[in-house]
């Protein structure tokens, strides 16, 4: 999960869609809760499940060109953004440092604040793709 964001009234997390439908299920546990997804939008790889729970929101910023960190609970890597838009953030990753799989939606995080959820990478050219804020702010004003 890469962020818990307000949503219909109350708190969902948010994950790329594509590690749901690898998996073959939208059923998945945050901590001891059992969640399902419940959005996935056509045109965003995004999946939102609501958390039936006690949460904190996460702070969501504007991603900017410059230094960032990729963080999760497995490591941190400090990355560098190298172009975004509304939708899409394309980071520099450090080689020898590449995120590893089951890093997939980790938060790519700027000024403490999230900024994009990672979503794949290119191991030759230590490029990544992350999924915007923006795209996931559209999302929950949905």
């Amino acid at each position: 999960m890469g962020a818990i964001v307000p949503w219909r009234g109350a708190f969902a997390g948010v994950a790329p869609a594509h590690i749901f439908h690898a998996a073959g299920t939208h059923n998945l546990r945050v901590g001891g809760l059992e969640c399902k997804v419940a959005y996935i939008p056509n045109d965003a790889d995004l999946a939102f499940f609501p958390i039936l729970g006690a949460c904190r929101p996460t702070d969501l910023g504007e991603p900017l060109l410059g230094e960032a960190e990729i963080c999760n609970e497995q490591h941190s890597m400090r990355c560098r953004i190298s172009d975004c838009s509304w939708s899409v953030v394309y980071v520099v990753l450090p080689p020898g440092d590449l995120p590893g799989p089951g890093e997939s939606g980790s938060p790519l995080i700027q000024d403490g604040q999230v900024v994009g959820l990672l979503l794949s990478l290119n191991m030759h050219t230590c490029k990544g793709i992350a999924i915007s804020s923006d795209m996931i702010k559209r999302e929950i004003s949905v």
